[in-house]
């Protein structure tokens, strides 16, 4: 779909543009940052591959006394879990907006009898190239204010394996984040064409940073399988990471807390946290802030702010903490 198209999606009422509030610029990178934030749904078509993808974009709004970064605000394609969708981590989107970056959260077409992860994993290409592309279109309210240099990558469960299938393909991702990943495929053996696994096979691809936040009860079995399988879950990518990584354990934390309220049902399958699912979101999000300032080049000083947050949290007894040689912030 073209901007003027879903521009008069948007004046006709179908689509809100809601603004946050605008934030004073804070040290405490857990909290809401000095923009406010907008947002506008569009569709994505592949017609050479048939392929449709519907995309939430969440931007920063600059306050009148907060200057726009220079060369632009990073962009950062966030992966839902199977069989969820995109809007269901808004949260996250609109608090990396408040700290001037540009998220597109998409929602992919996936049933349990269609899930190829070839080709979503084409299709999470497709949606950088997307987020890229407002820079360039007049008319966008991003044109001109995107940096093509600074990509991220994140994603829940299958999101996060999607989000490290991307990199390992592509250069443009500059710094990953993971929650609770699963490098599982579909139901019954699995097809390495429809299901590649990432680890260990492809990790060796992956060269930028990565930080990977893991649910403690992620594989704790409560319905038929665990939702995040101890032999393919956060930590085996951890293992066998070839860039800097860092592994985050959060304490009592499960594998669906990390979704924003509206999929309890999907999620019931999972083991239940012990831990407060607001906090659980709430930190996991703060990690990610930090992460992505620090590394895709917008604070200089929040690589030593997750630092001292995470070894904190860590003396609280709230999380664990584990690093590669070369994965120290």
């Amino acid at each position: 779909m073209g901007w003027e198209a879903m521009r008069r999606i948007v004046v006709g009422g179908s689509i809100a543009l809601v603004c946050g509030s605008a934030f004073v610029a804070a040290a405490d990178l857990g909290a809401p940052g000095p923009y406010g934030w907008a947002s506008f749904e569009d569709e994505i078509v592949d017609a050479a591959r048939e392929r449709t993808v519907s995309v939430l974009v969440v931007y920063p709004v600059p306050a009148e006394d907060v200057e726009p970064p220079r060369p632009g605000f990073p962009l950062i394609a966030f992966h839902h879990g199977f069989l969820l969708r995109g809007s269901l981590y808004r949260s996250y989107g609109e608090r990396l907006a408040s700290h001037g970056f540009v998220v597109v959260l998409p929602t992919y077409a996936m049933s349990l009898s269609s899930a190829n992860h070839t080709e979503l994993a084409l299709d999470a290409r497709l949606v950088i190239d997307y987020g890229l592309g407002l820079d360039r279109e007049t008319g966008s309210p991003l044109f001109g204010r995107i940096d093509e240099t600074a990509v991220g990558a994140a994603g829940h469960s299958f999101g996060g394996k999607l989000s490290l299938l991307e990199a390992a393909a592509d250069p443009r991702v500059r710094a990953i984040a993971a929650l609770d990943p699963v490098d599982g495929g579909g139901p019954g053996p699995a097809d390495p064409v429809l299901f590649p696994s990432v680890t260990p096979e492809r990790m060796g691809e992956i060269t930028a940073p990565l930080l990977l936040v893991g649910a403690e009860l992620g594989g704790v079995n409560w319905f038929l399988i665990p939702c995040a399988p101890p032999g393919e879950n956060y930590q085996r990518f951890f293992e066998t990471a070839s860039s800097p990584a860092i592994e985050v354990t959060q304490r009592g934390a499960g594998h669906g807390q990390y979704v924003d309220p509206g999929a309890e049902f999907l999620l019931s399958a999972c083991a239940p946290g012990t831990a407060e699912a607001g906090r659980v979101r709430s930190d996991a999000t703060a990690y990610l802030t930090a992460f992505f300032l620090g590394h895709l080049g917008t604070d200089a000083t929040a690589l030593e702010w997750l630092d001292a947050r995470l070894a904190d949290d860590e003396a609280h007894g709230l999380i664990s903490v584990r690093r590669t040689e070369s994965g120290g912030t």
